[in-house]
């Protein structure tokens, strides 16, 4: 193994955002072995480099906002953003709707209306570089995707709703229980972590990772050895390799014990 890719909610993360003490030490023993240890999730990059200790955060690759972009040290290696006129009309489609949370990911931020600076301490869950707005029309960045919460009891049929009224090269993954994204239907975790794959020049076949949402699925079946958690969506545990515990139970840590054992 030189690679092991992970996403982080519901699959590195406890559902209270917390991990296991132990990653330190292991980290430092996937080192020894010569694994690269990479962030796959559908966050952006300063909300994910802030969870790990200072010798640790600059060391790992981030395939932050769901693939749309790869970071390392702090600079972007590759980014995949929404032509100017595909992201005017997922706007226009999404501001139809004012009882969700639209967040449009931007290259430089994130961006969401001021009627949402309430919700604060919810946003900082997952973003940290976020900028409120009167309006998303005045937004002067590269757009990478967009993001939505569904706080009610309406996310299928607002899901189903909407994908009516996206083009076919674009596509809706769900994220999380609240979350999905919308952004280019042929960049996903997946294909980002075949083009990380080669510039490290590390075979799919020396690699792993762990998911547990549909924006994972395709990251799984990327590599050999896909690693879906226990409370993962039926379909990424269909394409897995293996079926470990949740990520309430430290799953991820528990199979990293077992790989650095040679146990795959």
């Amino acid at each position: 193994m030189k690679l092991l890719a992970t996403d982080m909610d519901g699959t590195f993360l406890r559902d209270d955002k917390s991990y296991s003490e132990e990653f330190n030490d292991l980290y430092k023993q996937m080192l020894k072995q010569g694994i690269q240890f990479v962030i796959a999730s559908g966050n952006q990059y300063e909300a994910l480099a802030c969870k790990f200790d200072e010798e640790i955060k600059n060391d790992l690759y981030y395939l932050c906002e769901n693939g749309t972009k790869i970071v390392y040290q702090g600079k972007t290696l590759y980014k995949k953003a929404l032509k100017k006129e595909d992201a005017k009309e997922i706007l226009d489609i999404l501001k139809q709707d004012q009882e969700c949370m639209l967040v449009v990911s931007g290259d430089k931020h994130a961006y969401i209306s001021k009627s949402f600076e309430n919700k604060k301490d919810f946003i900082s869950l997952f973003m940290k570089n976020v900028q409120f707005v009167e309006s998303y029309d005045d937004i002067e960045d590269d757009i990478l995707k967009f993001s939505i919460a569904s706080f009610d009891d309406q996310m299928e049929q607002r899901i189903e709703k909407i994908q009516k009224q996206l083009k076919p090269h674009l596509k809706l993954v769900t994220t999380g229980n609240v979350w999905f994204d919308i952004f280019y239907k042929d960049v996903n975790k997946g294909t980002t972590l075949t083009h990380l794959l080669e510039i490290l020049k590390i075979k799919p076949e020396e690699a792993g990772a762990f998911g547990d949402q549909m924006n994972d699925y395709e990251m799984l079946q990327t590599v050999k050895y896909g690693y879906a958690m226990a409370n993962a969506m039926p379909p990424v545990k269909e394409v897995a390799y293996q079926v470990i515990d949740s990520n309430e139970n430290d799953g991820v840590i528990l199979k990293i014990k077992e790989i650095l054992k040679g146990n795959y």
